[in-house]
């Protein structure tokens, strides 16, 4: 999850980062059963509300500029790129904010939250929810753009780093498709818990760095693109 820079303005300690905004988040999810990124952008709009911002494109995007990568990021991204391979994101954060860091240039298209919003282009609620779910419907989305029928993902590799990848990654392996899990950690949750779940073909840790396990993994698969 991104720090989302305009909380800690509002005074939030952190950010998004913030333990209490994080427990917040999961304990009304769970208590109104409601999907927690609902919750989430609820408390992150009041938040910058009550500190007297307004709900804005310029203040959701703020401090994009600050979002770094580690160079090998932006090497392996033009390098698929450059072999013509399309790259699209697949987000639960928004898309404003997606649109404008560094490596947004590299893909085809954002696929994240949006708002909507009043007369004077003030965010009043969501527009469009990136959940789970609807991860599967953006991977439906770009089969139909690019005119491939019966749902075959075959030429789908997915790349997913936690449990909020779980539909998406089933669907693209149950259609043909090679699913790839990262994490930093092997005592990652999420790790452990998807292991049980057989959607996923690989598991390696998110380096991407040349000759590293993940830059193989995928290079190997684009040959066969």
């Amino acid at each position: 999850m991104p720090k989302f820079e305009i909380l800690e303005k509002s005074g939030l300690k952190n950010g998004a980062h913030n333990p209490q905004f994080l427990e917040l988040s999961q304990r009304l999810a769970k208590e109104k059963n409601i999907d927690l990124y609902t919750v989430l952008y609820s408390i992150y709009f009041k938040t910058i509300k009550n500190a007297g911002f307004k709900l804005n494109d310029e203040n959701f995007s703020y401090g994009h500029e600050n979002v770094t990568y580690n160079a090998v990021v932006d090497d392996f991204l033009n390098e698929l790129q450059q072999k013509g391979i399309d790259n699209y994101l697949l987000s639960s954060g928004i898309k404003v904010f997606l649109e404008k860091v560094s490596i947004s240039r590299y893909f085809e298209e954002i696929y994240a939250t949006t708002f909507s919003y009043n007369s004077d282009n003030e965010a009043i609620g969501i527009e469009f929810l990136m959940s789970d779910i609807n991860k599967v419907n953006a991977i439906k989305e770009i089969l139909k753009k690019r005119k491939i029928e019966d749902e075959d993902c075959k030429d789908v590799v997915y790349i997913g780093d936690g449990l909020t990848d779980y539909f998406v990654m089933k669907y693209v392996k149950e259609h043909g498709g090679t699913t790839i899990f990262v994490y930093q950690n092997e005592d990652s949750k999420d790790l452990q818990a998807i292991k049980d779940r057989n959607v996923v073909d690989f598991y390696t840790k998110a380096d991407c760095s040349r000759d590293s396990e993940l830059h193989n993994i995928v290079q190997k698969m684009c040959k066969t693109l």
